[in-house]
C-alpha cells in the first residue's frame, strides 16, 4: 500500500475540522464550554426525562423567557418567587451602553439545596437571529459581571432546576468599566464632551477634556500595557494605554510630561504623565484630552468613566404576596379585568404577574385584589367540562355535583375560573346556564 505524504493527512484533518465547525451544536461542544444551564439540561436527558412532560415544560419555559422577556431599565431590583409545581423562568431585557460594566447580584433562599441558573445574552437588532449567549454565572456563584463592548439590548435569564421552590432577590446595576484617568483627590472637571464641534465645525471632538491644575497626575484607568508614547501636532505629548483583556486603546493627550515608556506594564492608578496644554491646546488652560479607540474608530469615553447606575428604586410593593394568585380589578393591563394572575415578582410599586396563558405583564399594586369574593354565581350541570387551564386541550378535572351552583372568581378569554368545594378550575363560557 502506498502511503500518503505526511502533509496530506494534515490537510484532510484540517478539512474535516472545518466541516465539523459548520455544525453549530458540535462547534459549541468543541470550542465553547457548555453553560451550567446546558449541562443541567443534558443531565435531565441522560436521566431519561427527555420525553417527560416535566422536562418539556422546563425547556419551554427557558425558551419563553427569551422569546417573551419583560422590558426593564437599569438600575433594577426585584424580589421574586419560583413555585415547585410549575417550571418557570424569568427573562429581563434592557438597554446598556458601550463602556458600562454590568453587575448582576442574586441571593436566594430554599429549604433544599438547589441551583438557580443565571445567563446573560446579547439581543441582536436583526429579529430573525436569536440572542447570543455572552456569559453565565458559574455553579455556586450568585453574581456575574460583564463589560459592555457595544451599545445594544441585553437579556438576563433566571431559571431554577426542576421541582425547586425558591425565593430570590435580584439587583442589576451598571457602573463605569474604567477608573477615572485623573488622580483621585485632585480637583478636576469635564468641561468639553464627545461630539462638540472643533475648527469651526470642520471636525468633532473625539474625547473628553478634563480640566485640572498643571502637573496634576494623569493615571492609568485600567491595568494594561503602554502601547505607545509620542508627540503629534494636535495632542502634543501623548500616551496610549492598552487595557488588559480589552480591544480598546486609551489615549492621553496634551500632557506636560510623559512618565512611562512603550511596553511598560501599569496598574490602575499608576501615574503615566502630568497634565498640561501641549499640542494645539497651548492657548487653553491645562487639561487632559482623554479618548478611547476601538477597531472601528473613536467612541464616547463618558460611559466608561462616569458614575454608575448603582441605586435601584426601592421595592414598595407588599412582598408577602409572592406566589399568590390574585385578580386584576381594573383594565390597566389591556382589558384583562377579573383575570386571575400569579404574582411572580415584586418591583418598585407593583408586580410582575403571570397570566393564564403563561405570558407576563407588570401590574401596579393597587390593580390587584384577593381571589376570595365571587364575581357572580352560575349553574354547573353534568354536561359541563371543567379544565385545568382556559383552553379546550387542557386536562379535564372532575366535575362537581350535578346541577350545583358555583362561584365564578375570575374570567379570561371566554372562560370562567370557578370554585367548588375548595377546588378550582376553568369552564368555557358557552357551556354555562
Amino acid at each position: 500500500m502506498k502511503h500518503l505524504p505526511f502533509r496530506y493527512p494534515l490537510l484532510l484533518l484540517s478539512i474535516s475540522l472545518l466541516c465539523w465547525s459548520c455544525n453549530n451544536k458540535l462547534s459549541r461542544t468543541l470550542f465553547k464550554p457548555a453553560t451550567p444551564h446546558e449541562r443541567y439540561a443534558e443531565q435531565l436527558k441522560n436521566a431519561g426525562l427527555k420525553e417527560s412532560a416535566l422536562y418539556r415544560s422546563w425547556m419551554e419555559s427557558a425558551a419563553r423567557s427569551i422569546n417573551q422577556p419583560t422590558t426593564i431599565s437599569v438600575p433594577y431590583a426585584e424580589k421574586g418567587y419560583f413555585a415547585s409545581e410549575l417550571p418557570e423562568a424569568v427573562g429581563l431585557v434592557f438597554e446598556a451602553r458601550q463602556g458600562e460594566q454590568l453587575q448582576v447580584n442574586l441571593s436566594f433562599q430554599s429549604a433544599d439545596s438547589v441551583r438557580l441558573f443565571m445567563d446573560l445574552f446579547e439581543v441582536p437588532a436583526d429579529t430573525t437571529t436569536g440572542p447570543k449567549h455572552l456569559v453565565s454565572a458559574k455553579d455556586g456563584d450568585s453574581s456575574l459581571s460583564y463589560a459592555i463592548d457595544i451599545d445594544g439590548r441585553f437579556l438576563l435569564r433566571l431559571q431554577p432546576e426542576l421541582l425547586a421552590r425558591v425565593s430570590y432577590d435580584l439587583q442589576l446595576t451598571a457602573g463605569p468599566s474604567l477608573e477615572h484617568p485623573v488622580a483621585k483627590g485632585t480637583k478636576n472637571s469635564i468641561e468639553s464632551f464627545w461630539g462638540v464641534a472643533r475648527d469651526a465645525g470642520q471636525r468633532k471632538h473625539e474625547g473628553l477634556d478634563i480640566f485640572a491644575a498643571r502637573s496634576t497626575p494623569a493615571v492609568a484607568a485600567a491595568k494594561g500595557v503602554i502601547s505607545r508614547v509620542g508627540t503629534n501636532n494636535l495632542g502634543g505629548k501623548v500616551v496610549f494605554l492598552r487595557p488588559e483583556g480589552r480591544s480598546i486603546n486609551l489615549y492621553y493627550a496634551h500632557l506636560d510630561s510623559q512618565l512611562v515608556v512603550s511596553g511598560q506594564p501599569v496598574e490602575i492608578g499608576d501615574t503615566i504623565g502630568l497634565i498640561g496644554n501641549t499640542g494645539n491646546a497651548m492657548t487653553t488652560p491645562p487639561h487632559l484630552h482623554f479618548g478611547i479607540y476601538t477597531n472601528t474608530g473613536a467612541v464616547d469615553p463618558l460611559p466608561f468613566i462616569r458614575p454608575g447606575k448603582s441605586t435601584p428604586a426601592k421595592i414598595l410593593a407588599n412582598t408577602n404576596r409572592l406566589g399568590e394568585m390574585m385578580r386584576l380589578n381594573s383594565n390597566q393591563a389591556a382589558g384583562l379585568k377579573h383575570t386571575p394572575v400569579r404574582i411572580e415578582a415584586a418591583t418598585q410599586n407593583g408586580y410582575r404577574v403571570v397570566l393564564p396563558n403563561r405570558q407576563k405583564t407588570f401590574v401596579l399594586q393597587q390593580g390587584l385584589q384577593p381571589v376570595v369574593t365571587a364575581i357572580r354565581t352560575l349553574k354547573l350541570d353534568s354536561a359541563s367540562v371543567v379544565y385545568a387551564a382556559p383552553h379546550p386541550m387542557a386536562a379535564q378535572l372532575k366535575p362537581g355535583p350535578v346541577a350545583t351552583r358555583v362561584k365564578v372568581i375570575g374570567e379570561y378569554e371566554g372562560y370562567y375560573f370557578i370554585e367548588q368545594e375548595k377546588s378550582r378550575g376553568w369552564i368555557a363560557g358557552d357551556g354555562l346556564n
